[in-house]
Order: structure tokens, then sequence, then C-alpha cells
């Protein structure tokens, strides 16, 4: 694997411009260099044990589905699936060939009678990177072994790949959405159907144009806007570039800590990483994987997210990471599944200290996260099929507060209209804290939502430390009454004392108090309850501290519940366990306050950590943990001439 060049440091004069904002403490020296290269290796028996349970199994087909819309083509992503997994398990393992080729061309036929189903966004570039992917390590200029797929099957495979990147956006209906590499106009901030399809879709574009430029019976043929594989091929190449930059400069992901999603956006750049033909590219995109698992290292627990998400579905019992298994050993093992099968068969591997940071829970200590990731959409470009974000200001003070037993944070934002944001931004917003000793140990506040599925703009909020206030916001799309989540894994059974709820977890205690009004209790079996205020519009306070800084758990609640909230000229006031003092205003108008400051909604770093930091727009990246340094340079490239 080479990976020399986009693990190069820069002059250490560099390091000056990172203004360190919170402190690790202790700064331990981490794991040590045997035992972080022993977890980064175990990749491959990982790995290896992965495919072992997919060895001597029969291919079993999913059902084709009927269509998810009127007017919609019948769907077949989990049909497609199962052929896909089996022929990369069977080639891979080299059990099987005959087998996988007939699977192979049994799905292509599929799409080459049924064009509308190639076109359908739920259907086809969920696994069409990994067919890709298929041809680069087995096809007949195979990188593992040549011609396991044989001719026949390859031809057949990139002819109905073909009838997907072939089309142009603007001949496309609703549910068509096609990537359009437009960095001019847009310096990728186009976002089309939503940001795990964009990239679905632009991974898919560049590997086929990639395989057929110099193929005899493709390379010649024109796309619906008259041009070459040879000319797209460039096209992307230089899209990506600049993509992968940007979100370096500019915040990494819209669809912030969304982990099925975030593992979609991902699959196909372990693609472009493993089989750019440009050195330059290839550079980007292993950069852009190490910027990506620092940043999702220092917000976890035993593979569980922490900190603000959005477009979640499923909250209260979350699964550890996947990708975090594979690469890094942390969290159970993963099923053997489609969009994993590109991270178990990549060359890529993080470096040595985004390993110390994602593994060394105890030695990162405690300490704040700061960034500014994208949100605002440009005026009536806040739905699809396409997305303008704003990339003057996003809007957005994403902020954590992180120790060895706890994960706090929130996604802080004006209450602005509902239209203001991108819908893939203010979908299904989470926030709250995450305990260690349980993987569904939470307090999570949060809305209903009405649908029971999606909702917008529910909630806003302030934080500082241990003390978050949060609020329903009257702008919201689709959401129900204020509720919050108290797991019943990993924390004690709520106890009520002077106005607040207080409970405790395996290393933390924490507390919750509603601002106004009565409460009442509803049990989800045994996964745990939820807190409803009588008053929807409550705001809630959740304080959380760990127990290391008390001698008792009644020291906490006598602590806490000496603790009042006052409300004043429309404006609630509260002093936190950690000393910081609050204002938040009830009436939704102007900016919350801490210690006097109003919150800042674009902070001047777009990453700011001990461990991840990087000046708003420099492109200029510092992991560090310890004395493990790594600088990501991502300036100049796909610069727009």
């Amino acid at each position: 694997m080479q990976l020399m060049i986009s693990r190069r440091l820069l002059p250490c004069f560099v390091l000056l411009v990172f203004p360190l904002a919170a402190s690790a403490e202790p700064d331990t020296p981490g794991l040590s260099e045997s035992a972080l290269m022993t977890i980064r290796d175990g990749y491959s028996a990982r790995v290896g044990a992965m495919f072992e349970t997919a060895k001597g199994k029969p291919l079993v087909r999913r059902n084709i589905q009927a269509p998810i819309g009127d007017g919609r083509a019948k769907n077949v992503h989990a049909y497609a699936f199962s052929l896909t997994e089996y022929a990369t398990a069977k080639l891979w393992l080299g059990e099987d060939v005959a087998g996988a080729n007939s699977a192979l061309v049994e799905i292509a036929d599929r799409y080459l009678a049924h064009p509308d189903e190639v076109r359908d966004r739920d259907n086809f570039h969920w696994h069409s990177e990994m067919w890709l992917r298929l041809i680069e390590l087995f096809g007949s200029s195979g990188r593992s072994v040549k011609g396991l797929v044989t001719p026949e099957t390859e031809t057949k495979m990139l002819e109905a790949v073909w009838l997907y990147c072939k089309r142009r956006q603007e001949d496309q209906g609703r549910y068509e959405t096609l990537a359009v590499a437009d960095r001019e106009t847009s310096e990728t901030w186009y976002i089309y159907e939503s940001e795990n399809h964009h990239s679905q879709s632009f991974c898919t574009q560049w590997n086929y144009a990639k395989l057929v430029r110099d193929r005899p019976g493709f390379k010649d043929r024109r796309y619906d806007d008259g041009r070459t594989a040879a000319e797209h091929y460039e096209s992307w190449n230089a899209y990506l570039k600049l993509y992968f930059a940007q979100r370096a400069r500019k915040g990494l992901l819209i669809e912030a800590m969304s982990q099925n999603y975030n593992q979609e956006t991902l699959k196909g750049i372990f693609n472009i990483f493993d089989f750019a033909g440009d050195p330059e590219l290839k550079r980007l995109a292993g950069l852009y994987l190490d910027l990506y698992f620092a940043y999702w290292g220092e917000e976890q627990l035993g593979g569980i997210s922490g900190g603000a998400k959005s477009r979640i579905y499923v909250d209260i019992a979350p699964r550890p990471s996947q990708l975090g298994y594979v690469f890094f050993g942390i969290g159970r093992t993963p099923g053997f599944g489609s969009d994993l099968l590109s991270a178990m068969t990549t060359t890529y591997r993080p470096p040595l200290v985004d390993v110390d940071i994602a593994c060394d829970v105890a030695g990162r200590g405690d300490y704040e996260v700061m960034q500014r990731p994208p949100g605002l959409a440009e005026p009536g470009q806040q739905s699809p099929p396409v997305y303008h974000m704003r990339t003057d200001y996003g809007g957005i003070a994403r902020y954590a507060y992180c120790t060895p037993d706890f994960i706090m944070g929130t996604a802080m934002f004006e209450a602005r209209p509902v239209t203001d944001w991108a819908l893939i931004s203010s979908q299904n917003g989470s926030h709250g804290v995450i305990f260690s000793g349980s993987d569904t140990a939470a307090i999570l506040p949060q809305c209903e939502i009405a649908n029971g599925r999606t909702a917008y703009n529910s909630q806003w909020s302030v934080q500082k430390k241990g003390t978050m206030i949060s609020q329903k916001l009257k702008t919201n799309r689709g959401a129900g009454p204020t509720r919050v989540w108290f797991s019943s894994a990993g924390l004690s059974e709520p106890l009520e004392e002077n106005g607040w709820i207080f409970t405790e977890a395996a290393g933390a205690y924490a507390a919750v108090r509603l601002a106004s009004g009565g409460h009442h209790w509803q049990d989800v079996k045994s996964r745990g309850r939820w807190l409803y205020p009588d008053d929807e519009y409550s705001p809630v306070v959740l304080e959380v501290a760990r127990k290391s800084r008390f001698k008792s758990f009644a020291g906490f609640r006598a602590n806490v519940g000496g603790r009042e909230i006052s409300e004043e000229n429309g404006k609630l006031t509260f002093t936190g366990i950690d000393g910081d003092h609050f204002v938040f205003p009830l009436d939704y108008e102007g900016k919350p306050t801490i210690d006097g400051q109003a919150v800042d909604y674009s902070p001047p770093m777009v990453f700011d950590s001990p461990f991840l930091q990087s000046k708003w727009d420099s492109g200029v990246v510092r992991i560090q943990k310890g004395e493990r340094k790594l600088m990501l340079d991502f300036t100049n490239s796909g610069v727009i001439d």
C-alpha cells in the first residue's frame, strides 16, 4: 500500500497556527507503538473471520419488493445486495467462481431488462461501487486475481452500469437523481438527493469512466450529453480533488455523525483510494479517510458515536460502528453485508495516531470538541433533488464534552425557520449524553416524530461542558411533543428529588430538570422510559459529571439540587455544575449566552479539539495525540482556474 505521501509531515512551524481550545487531562503518551500496530494490523484477521462466516453458504436470494412509491420502479435493492454479497464472498474465497459469475450475470440481466430499476435512486448505486471493485480486483485486468470475473460477465456488468451513467441530469425524474461534476458553479456544494446518495453516485460514475475510457466497445460511446468516458473521467478527477479539499476546509459532513449514512458515503471512497491512477487524487482520498476516522474516533465510546447527529432513525438502541470494528477492533463483529464489503477489501489502513485516538479512551482524558459543519442552504434550495449548501456561513456550532465515562454533545444554532436549513442537516437530530458501560446507556432530549419517520428543525440548544439546555422549536416540521429518553441499560432507576430527576451510570452522575410544568413517564418494555413534560415547549436542563468529582451520589444530588432555574423577561437563566452561567431566550429571539458571551455560530476553527484542529477554510488539518502528530495538507488541490 502506497501511503507515504499522505503521511508526510509539514514543517514544524505550521503547528503554530492552531490555538488549542481545550487540552486533554492528563496528556498521556497513549498506547505503545506495538499495541497500536497490533490493533491496526489485526484488520486482516478480523476481516478474514468475517469472510469465513460466508464460506460454504449457498446463494439465498432476497425478494424483489414492490415500488417504494407511486410511479417508481420495483425495489430490487435487497435482491441485488444478496447476489453481490454472494459473488464477493465466493470470488474472495476462491470457492465457487462459476456461481459468482452466474450471480453477477443474473443481476446484470435483471437491470438490462428493467432500465427503470437502474435509474431509481434506491436501487442501483447502493451496490454498484462493489460491482466495479470486483472488476478492478478480479476482472480481465484484476489487481488481485485476473480473470475470475470472466470477460463475458465483466462486459454485461459494464453494460448495466452504462445505463446508469450515460444519462443527463436534466432528463431525469424526481427519483432518478444523478450527481453532476459541476465544480465551477458549486465548488462541490450542490448535493444531489442527499450526502450519501451524492457520494454513491459520483463514486460509481468516476470508477465506471476510469474502467471503460480505453476499453474497446465502450471508449467511443457518447453519453447523453455528447461526451465520452475519457472526458467524464477527467471531469470527475478534477471534481473529486476539489470535493475532498472542500470537506477539509468547510466541514466534513452535513449528515453529521449519522453512522449508517456516513458508511454509505465512505464506501465508494475506498475505491478511489485503492484504484485512482492519479497520485494526487489517491493522496487526497487517503487524507479524507484519515480525517474521517479522527473525527469519528474522538467522539465515540466502544464504537457508539456521541455528540450531535443528524438523520438518525433509531438513537435509543444504537449499534457500534461497523467500520470501527473493521479498522480498530472496537465493538462487536458486524454481519456480512454489502455496504461493508468495500471496507473489508481495501488496502487503506488508518494512521497510528487515529488508532490511538479511537482506542485509548482513558488516555484521551476530559476535553471539548467544537466544529463548524455546513447546514444552511441557499434560499429555495434546501430540499431534494439538489441541495445548494451555503459555504459562507453554515450556522452550526457543533459542540461536545468528552470524558472516558460519558460523551455529551449538541448542535448549537439559531432558532431559524425550517426552510433555512438543508433537510439533510435538520432531519431527525439527536443530542444528549451517552455513557460508558453499555452500548445503549444514554439520556436523550428530543421530540416525538409525528409520522414515525422524519421530523425537521425539532430543537435548539446551548451547551458548555456538562450542562445542556434544549427546547422544542416552534418552527419545526413534523415534531411531536418534547420527551427525554432514559435507558434502562447502564442507568439506575430515576430518582425524583427537589424538582430534579437523578440517575447514575457506571462512571457518571446525571440529572434532568424540566423548566416549567409537571411531567409523566412512559415505559418502553425493558429498554427504558420516556419523560414527557406537560408543557411540550418547556426547556430541558441536563447536567452530567464524572463520579470522580464527588464523594457520593448524595453529594452530586446536593450540588445540583441547590441550583435554581429562573425566568425573567422571556429568558431562562441558570448556572451549571461547571460554573458556567447561561441565559437562554424562551421567545427564540437572539442568541443564548454563556458567561455573558453570545454563542458564535461561525467559530474560527472548522475542527477544534486537542486531537483534531484546522482553521476554517485553511485546508490544513492537524491530528495529534501525545507525541504522535499527522498533518493533512489539502491545499492547492482541485483549484478552479
